[in-house]
């Protein structure tokens, strides 16, 4: 099957030996403890000396070295002259080599077999009765298999999450809250895993959902919690069909952002799941989130035993042990130089990195990431390192401030404006040039792809949806920050408003503020200038939603009792006409609290923060 031995380290390599032993021998085997091994690496648990085993991680090493390295083993050997002896060595060499290592060791092995090459290991761990042993190690995540399931067209809508599993599989670092959700997820839980932001949820989730699609067969349906209705129309009524349901930030990025109809339609999901035995269930939330919905949704409301439907996994427990090895395996796969590895373990400032009470992998993988290495000496690495866990609030202060041109920051400001996930490049292209190009009537003065190509993967993350291009932030701490500045810059908040392209700009920038005066002005506004004679615009996902923002606000303008000009009554009956032919057409649906739009995919939900919804729009205009 071709597993990615390439990402192993030494200590992986060889539990990962020791599994395979201990199952072909169908007895339970040790490693050997650190420090000098006097040629064992893993030994049987009777005396330590009638099995032994030891592993040569030896995959980017010549096989001349491997060679040269064998031959002092042997002396080892007769040392300890065990019963039997077994090789384990990560690399395919050829029979001829086989056999001399063979003829070397041929007085403590029965035969060639005692050889495992990583040819071997692979096809071992690839039967289906070993596949719990290949489980254990995310990081051997098979690409030929992702490859595979990423060109499938039954789950292309998530071939950017299998993308960014195999890309993140070199830097994961299995924890023991990893491991849990695992065994979890296998005994048929549906698994929440909460956390404060930066502690690896979202890589753990992600993670988690490449292992099922990839050696449990199960088709996967992912979404985040603004598109709950994705799930529900991709989930198969079958109960025997493998699914694996995948929602990430289920209740809100920011904060608890989930009405009563997206309430009742992950409860309808989390009912589904239970009652499916071959369906699984993984949603995450950020802790403070998480203590919010449950004010507010009684989670527990219809269960026989008056529990919460989900197991709860605390991605902020995880030892220091796990956090060094997380700072490990990101220095040695982003290949940070040996003199500014010293510098870290100079007077041990490694303990005071993962000791850190700031610590977490998302702020080591900012310190890991090759621009920002080059930019720092190297005996300064480890205080560059501590500076920033002691000021992780400034991460993006920094790079927004000293780092963006204008152009780079609006761009943003506009991204963030229109989602907290990503959006379509042609709707966030309309939206940033009316902006920075408002009087170019065709063409960009300023070339949104160069600021594209400057901010993707150090800002945005470019993805695929449906073979559309779409932009996000590359991770949440991004939109907390632009959140946090826009509160606290009504000036840029006014910007936005005055050139909004799309309905959400509206409706995102005036919920920026804890002023409700404020939204109440924007609002008031926004009725002026549609009842003046300007269209109100729609939303960015969908081309029919202008007909319902217009519609909407013709019923709240009447609900306002604003005076109509007699020269606007031809205008408004074309708008509300407008509307009751596309409910007709089937264009504009209902859903509680909200209103629903046709798509090529099926239809869209969007609940305004100041808009009727759907049916009293409906209900309104027949009143009329």
């Amino acid at each position: 099957m071709f597993y990615n031995f390439f990402a192993l380290g030494d200590d992986e390599f060889e539990e990962l030996s020791r599994d395979i032993l201990s199952r072909e021998l169908d007895q339970k085997m040790r490693i050997f403890g650190k420090g000098a091994d006097q040629g064992i690496d893993i030994a049987d648990c009777k005396d330590g000396r009638t099995i032994i085993a030891q592993c040569k991680n030896y995959i980017n090493t010549p096989t001349s070295d491997l060679m040269s390295a064998l031959e002092k083993e042997k002396d080892k050997v007769e040392k300890l002259n065990p019963k039997e002896y077994y090789l384990f060595i990560n690399k395919d060499i050829s029979p001829k080599r086989i056999n001399a290592i063979y003829e070397l060791f041929q007085e403590w092995m029965p035969s060639n077999k005692n050889i495992y090459t990583r040819s071997d290991c692979d096809a071992f761990i690839s039967k289906n009765e070993n596949q719990d042993i290949a489980q254990k190690y995310p990081r051997l995540l098979n690409l030929n298999s992702l490859h595979n399931l990423i060109n499938s067209s039954t789950i292309i809508d998530n071939q950017d999450l299998l993308i960014s599993s195999k890309n993140l599989s070199a830097l994961f670092a299995p924890t023991g809250q990893y491991r849990q959700s695992m065994a979890l997820l296998e005994n048929n839980q549906i698994v929440l895993i909460s956390g404060a932001p930066g502690t690896g949820k979202t890589i753990s989730s992600k993670m988690l959902a490449a292992q099922f699609v990839c050696y449990g067969k199960y088709l996967l349906r992912y979404s985040n919690g603004e598109e709950l209705y994705r799930i529900k129309d991709m989930l198969s009524p079958d109960p025997e069909q493998k699914e694996f349901i995948f929602i990430d930030d289920v209740f809100g990025q920011h904060y608890h952002d989930m009405n009563s109809s997206k309430e009742n339609l992950l409860r309808q999901i989390i009912r589904h799941v239970n009652n499916s035995p071959n369906k699984r269930m993984l949603i995450n939330t950020r802790m403070t989130i998480l203590q919010e919905a449950r004010q507010r949704f009684n989670f527990a409301d219809g269960s026989s035993d008056g529990k919460e439907p989900f197991s709860i996994v605390d991605m902020n427990q995880i030892t220091l042990l796990e956090k060094a090895e997380i700072f490990v395996n990101h220095l040695r796969c982003r290949s940070v130089p040996r003199n500014y590895i010293d510098s870290v373990k100079i007077n041990h400032a490694y303990r005071s990195i993962v000791r850190h009470t700031n610590y977490t992998p998302r702020i080591i993988d900012r310190c890991t990431q090759e621009k920002y290495v080059r930019e720092i000496k190297p005996d300064e690495y480890a205080t560059h390192i501590l500076h920033t866990l002691n000021h992780a609030n400034e991460i993006w202060d920094d790079e927004f401030k000293h780092r963006l041109n204008e152009p780079d920051r609006v761009f943003l400001y506009t991204l963030y404006s229109l989602t907290n996930h990503n959006v379509s490049e042609n709707a966030l292209r309309k939206a940033v040039n009316a902006r920075l190009n408002p009087s170019v009537m065709s063409g960009e003065s300023t070339n949104v792809n160069d600021i594209l190509q400057r901010l993707n993967e150090s800002m945005i993350a470019i993805t695929y949806q449906n073979n559309t291009r779409m932009i996000g932030a590359i991770n949440p701490s991004v939109n907390d920050f632009l959140r946090s500045y826009l509160y606290q810059t009504p000036e840029e908040r006014d910007r936005i408003i005055e050139h909004a392209t799309f309905m959400e700009q509206i409706e995102r920038i005036s919920a920026c503020t804890d002023d409700k005066a404020y939204g109440e002005e924007k609002i008031n506004r926004l009725l002026s200038s549609f009842i003046s004679g300007r269209d109100a615009p729609g939303y960015a996902d969908s081309s029919d939603s202008a007909i319902y923002t217009n519609a909407a606000l013709l019923v709240l303008a009447k609900q306002h009792e604003y005076v109509v000009d007699s020269t606007n009554v031809q205008r408004f009956s074309r708008i509300a006409k407008n509307f009751m032919n596309a409910v007709l057409q089937g264009n504009i649906g209902f859903v509680d609290s909200g209103v629903c739009f046709k798509n090529t995919t099926g239809y869209s939900q969007r609940t305004s923060s100041f808009l009727p919804d759907s049916v009293q729009v409906l209900k309104s205009l027949n009143d009329d």
